[in-house]
């Protein structure tokens, strides 16, 4: 048995024998003809002409989810606290994802999603729901963003303090924003963040590296303060 916790990494043959399961644990046996049947310990089998493979165990606390692509072709979306043992006879893959935590009115996210996505998020547990509330201060339909199955998706935009967990057909929007590189020169894609922040004491700071006619070198340093008057606008513009 051992001390240590065996994972999806632990496949054995047994001719004849037993295992014991670990409080725990969890394993998935095949027998001679290839019937499947996962175990959750504690619990001690015993085998003939088995095998047995132990399963990695995936957890969530109360502010992840666990995304599962099922065999079958299905994907679910289960709220922590949560604990899932990931078996390749039921599933395909298996990950952890932190929600999204926002830590004021002044932070807001944008979420698209499918027409699918208002039925799975009705469906999310009460409790779940409670621990990430959703105001909504837009809501309209959009062709930009993530595309599903070339429909339009609608767009929302999700208002702090809360965490968000996204439901299924859910997307959050990620921004590219132009900025300065490592050698101080202007381009495309250098700011990335899903966080849009609201407040309106903004200030973007740049400092510039600038040669003379002269070849004479200084740095110019600029501060500029600003705010965001139209949410809406800056979500339908390009960088």
């Amino acid at each position: 048995m051992g001390i240590e916790f065996r994972s999806g990494g632990y496949v054995r043959h047994v001719l004849m024998g037993g295992r014991t399961i670990k409080d725990g644990e969890a394993a998935a046996i095949w027998n001679v003809n290839g019937v499947h049947k996962q175990i959750i310990g504690p619990r001690r089998v015993y085998m003939y002409n088995s095998t047995i493979r132990f399963l990695t165990r995936h957890k969530a606390e109360s502010h992840q989810y666990i995304r599962i692509s099922h065999c079958d072709g299905r994907v679910e979306h289960k709220y922590g606290p949560a604990v899932l043992y990931q078996n390749p006879a039921l599933h395909d893959s298996v990950s952890v994802h932190d929600g999204i935590r926002l830590l004021s009115e002044n932070e807001c996210i944008v979420v698209y999603n499918d027409s699918k996505s208002s039925a799975d998020r009705n469906s999310v547990p009460k409790e779940v729901e409670i621990a990430t509330p959703i105001e909504e201060i837009a809501d309209t339909e959009s062709e930009s963003g993530p595309k599903c199955h070339g429909e339009k998706q609608r767009r929302k935009v999700i208002k702090g303090p809360t965490l968000f967990l996204p439901a299924l057909g859910e997307t959050v929007r990620e921004f590219e924003w132009s900025g300065r590189d490592s050698d101080g020169a202007f381009a495309q894609s250098q700011n990335i963040f899903n966080i849009l922040k609201t407040d309106p004491n903004r200030v973007l700071s740049l400092s510039l590296s600038v040669t003379t006619a002269d070849s004479a070198q200084f740095t110019a340093n600029m501060s500029f303060q600003y705010h965001m008057n139209s949410l809406n606008k800056c979500l339908d513009s390009m960088d």
